[in-house]
């Protein structure tokens, strides 16, 4: 059945657009605030304002202080995580401020448990500051907390943005692309506004819905990656994505993380079939301390000779009271499913993580679009390289969110010339359920076809492949997005898979292995350091 409906909405005008209010987008706010008071933000997000993958964080925020530590040292161990491919730059001007990001997160309420630094994979020293294993729910809601007192601060919950609204100078084919803000859809009424700002945020998260199994929360679709390279920012890296050694395997539970400092504290890594420790085999000086990348292809390859579809993590060296003051989320939540950590082996999988690559933005989070800042995993500073140490993402969130700060703050009082009219929305608004649900059906296919050809392990005749299943997927969905009412789930599905094809174009690219991307038609490395840059070409005036 077919029918019509306008999705026309409101115009809305503010100094600056906040897309995500993980803990990069969140900070922001309160870091310009403090510049700007008087500016008028409004923050958007496509389910409540909990809803991000930083809520759920369990392990904390890596920066580098005790006597022992040093910043060197982080910047060293971090470089090495990398596998050579990090900005060092970058690197050493983010770490380097680690501990004003710890100082000014106590000064807006966070807990830290400071007597008891965690260490993870890949870390040399324990300089992980965490709260239990709930670090982000504690972060989180502590910022949001801040961001309640603020009157500047309009909230939009359940708003998704479509696209980016930009403009260019006529008669100047080389001049830089500009924002002026967003089309973003209203789920409660079906309709689509026009949020116009003097600058504009992207603290989208990642892309982890990309994959059949995934530690992110259903939210992390690669909006603000798809909406900038459309709108003709560059991006890099993409085919870095890292996978988490250890995500829980359980029908009944989705998405649940096993901290990697339960490794940290001791944890053993065993296969389901003999019981036996095997990291010896993959990384004999670290264990189960390694990097993600290796640990992850460890387990990998021993689930692939394996009876079981899982491996087995142990912590029972570890007494019962121990446990469930360090790791009272991941006790409890185990428990409830008939699993006492302290006694019995945790079945665990490795999940698509972390997206080390992104939009590209110097170190102040500018990106090639003039008045649009990335910060967060949407972003692509440099600091991760082919592999993300363990931690580094929140502190580069925070860290990242300061220095947007400092640099936006010059756009604010700055208004934006108009060169054309801006249009409002003007969909057909036709509505086919019928097509819409044999639409949506691509979600399952497209995450299972990534996982089998571009997850942990890729060759180029998979990848081949996979991009004529993705290419074809896609132009069905273009095709039903120009004729069709617009809805959050096309939103999503229509990033997603323009994501895919870009990681998988990058990964057919790099012909070597490295960090998160590892070929097996190519499992040696290039002697040089190269990125992967992807330009768009689908630039236009005011896109839809």
């Amino acid at each position: 059945m077919k029918k019509s409906i306008s999705q026309k909405g409101k115009r809305y005008q503010f100094d600056v657009l906040v897309i995500g209010s993980g803990i990069a987008g969140l900070n922001y706010i309160l870091d310009l605030l403090k510049l700007k008071p008087n500016c008028k933000i409004a923050l958007i997000t496509k389910k409540t304002l909990p809803d991000s993958n930083s809520f759920y964080a369990q392990g904390g925020i890596a920066a580098a202080n005790s006597p022992k530590d040093s910043i060197q040292q982080h910047v060293e161990d971090t470089l090495k995580a990398g596998d050579n491919l990090c900005n060092k730059k970058a690197v050493e001007k983010i770490l380097a401020a680690g501990q004003k990001a710890i100082e000014r997160l106590e000064a807006r309420g966070i807990r830290f448990d400071l007597n008891d630094l965690a260490r993870e994979g890949g870390h040399t020293h324990r300089r992980i500051y965490h709260s239990g294993d709930k670090t982000g729910k504690e972060i989180i809601r502590s910022l949001l907390a801040e961001i309640k007192k603020q009157p500047q601060v309009k909230t939009f919950e359940f708003h998704a943005a479509i696209n980016l609204i930009t403009q260019n100078r006529e008669h100047v084919p080389a001049s830089q692309p500009e924002v002026i803000g967003a089309y973003v859809l209203e789920e409660a009424n079906n309709k689509i506004h026009a949020f116009l700002s003097n600058c504009v945020v992207l603290a989208t998260g990642g892309a982890g819905k990309i994959y059949r199994y995934t530690s992110n929360l259903g939210v992390a679709t690669g909006d603000g990656i798809a909406m900038a390279y459309r709108a003709g920012a560059r991006l890099g890296n993409l085919e870095f994505y890292q996978f988490h050694p250890t995500l829980l395997y359980n029908v009944n539970i989705n998405n649940f993380l096993i901290s990697e400092a339960l490794r940290g504290e001791g944890a053993y890594l065993r296969n389901a079939d003999t019981k036996k420790r095997f990291m010896e085999k993959y990384a004999a000086d670290k264990m189960e301390l390694a990097t993600r990348d290796i640990v992850a292809r460890a387990i990998f390859n021993e689930i692939e000779n394996s009876k079981q579809p899982f491996v087995y993590l142990d912590i029972r060296r570890k007494k019962h009271p121990f446990l469930k003051k360090r790791f009272p989320l991941i006790f409890n939540t185990l428990m409830d499913i008939g699993i006492d950590i302290s006694k019995d082996f945790i079945p665990i999988i490795p999940a698509a993580h972390y997206l080390c690559g992104g939009i590209l933005t110097d170190t102040s989070g500018q990106t090639d679009i003039k008045r649009l800042y990335a910060i967060g995993e949407t972003a692509f500073t440099g600091l991760h390289g082919a592999n993300r140490l363990a931690s580094n993402s929140l502190l580069e969130g925070v860290v990242m969110a300061n220095f947007a700060a400092q640099h936006s703050a010059d756009w604010i009082g700055k208004p934006i010339k108009l060169l054309q009219r801006i249009q409002d929305w003007n969909s057909k608004g036709i509505i086919d359920s019928r097509r819409a649900s044999q639409i949506h059906a691509h979600w399952s296919g497209l995450r299972s076809e990534m996982t089998s050809y571009a997850g942990i392990i890729r060759t180029k005749d998979g990848l081949k492949d996979l991009l004529k299943l993705i290419e074809d997927r896609r132009q069905m969905i273009e095709d039903y997005y120009w004729k069709y009412s617009i809805t959050k789930d096309l939103i999503e599905l229509r990033n997603i898979t323009l994501v895919a094809s870009l990681i998988v174009r990058s990964a057919i690219q790099r012909k070597e292995s490295r960090g998160g991307h590892y070929r097996e038609d190519y499992p040696k490395k290039f002697r040089r350091k190269e990125e992967t840059i992807i330009k768009s070409t689908e630039i236009e005036l005011f896109l839809k």
